[in-house]
């Protein structure tokens, strides 16, 4: 249980607001959800119904009275009038975000942390101008972080220390695995170590290499179910018996020819292998079954999440 129950403003109601949602509540804290939209908060419950049940399923202990902690607001100052913490996951839309922010920044607490769910834009790029900018920070998760506890915390040159480890302690204690950027970076740390395995995949794709299917399969089936229990870095330590150094002695050539294989002008990410991709993609599952796909994943993590803690916990 957590030492204080909190109330945590929830801004933008998606896939990734609903599963912030549900991190919070389900760790006993009181959460007011808003969106701009009234049809998505429609859908809010029933998606909230969902990421409850898979939470259960993962082995989530779930404090009682949980949907009696959520509140739907139609009205942005209604959800954060009262918030101790603040999560915004809107549009990926800079304009958007710094209109948000001073309107945040007006209508919170001076006390309330301000946190961003952005994939890559900087806190310097829309809080530059608050009042209150100190307390503003991003807390971007792996997706969905009910499911996916890992989440990297990117404070802002002038956030304020304090907030910083605040988050990071708040994070620990509703079971994220919260990761700290020393600094600003483009595209910050997740995206750009998932970026790093797509942008190989596109190029193998377009090469004809191998199929969108194929590359999927060789993370799926190889890399996948050995980063399940450990990281990259850690699997390749144990791939030479002499450790890390003795990997990298042997193999590290063959990395640096791939890295000076980079130095490319032209843009991977084009209309022709987006369209590519679209067409692999949609023959595999068409566009309608994406949600009940997307819950498939999500229980088949939970279930994974399950086993892994059974065994850690084996006498």
């Amino acid at each position: 249980m957590t030492k204080q129950t909190l109330t945590v403003a929830i801004v933008g109601a998606g896939i990734i607001g609903c599963s912030w949602a549900t991190v919070w509540a389900r760790a006993g804290h009181r959460v007011a959800i808003y969106d701009s939209d009234a049809g998505v908060l429609e859908r809010v419950s029933e998606r909230l119904t969902r990421y409850v049940s898979e939470s259960q399923s993962a082995g989530h202990a779930l404090l009682p009275g949980l949907e009696s902690r959520v509140t739907l607001h139609p009205n942005l100052e209604g959800a954060v009038a009262r918030a101790d913490l603040v999560q915004e996951s809107v549009a990926e839309d800079v304009e958007i975000k710094r209109d948000l922010f001073q309107q945040l920044d007006r209508l919170s607490r001076p006390g309330a942390i301000l946190a961003s769910s952005t994939s890559a834009i900087p806190m310097s790029r829309f809080t530059e101008s608050l009042e209150h900018r100190q307390r503003c920070l991003i807390v971007h998760p792996a997706t969905p972080p009910h499911t996916l506890p890992a989440t990297e915390v990117v404070p802002a040159p002038w956030t304020d220390r304090a907030v910083v480890e605040r988050t990071l302690s708040l994070l620990k204690e509703v079971g994220q695995s919260p990761v700290l950027l020393k600094k600003e970076h483009p595209g910050f740390a997740l995206s750009r170590l998932q970026g790093a395995l797509l942008i190989e995949m596109f190029r193998l794709i377009e090469a004809g290499v191998i199929t969108a299917a194929d590359a999927d399969t060789l993370v799926r089936d190889g890399f996948g179910l050995r980063w399940a229990v450990l990281g990259p870095l850690e699997a390749i330590d144990l791939n030479a018996d002499g450790g890390i150094g003795e990997y990298l002695n042997r193999y590290g050539h063959i990395y640096d020819r791939m890295a000076q294989e980079k130095h490319e002008s032209k843009l991977l990410v084009d209309p022709s292998l987006v369209a590519d991709l679209v067409k692999q993609m949609r023959e595999q599952l068409p566009l309608e079954q994406i949600e009940a796909k997307r819950s498939w994943r999500d229980q088949r993590i939970a279930m994974l999440k399950r086993l892994l803690a059974s065994k850690d916990n084996v006498d």
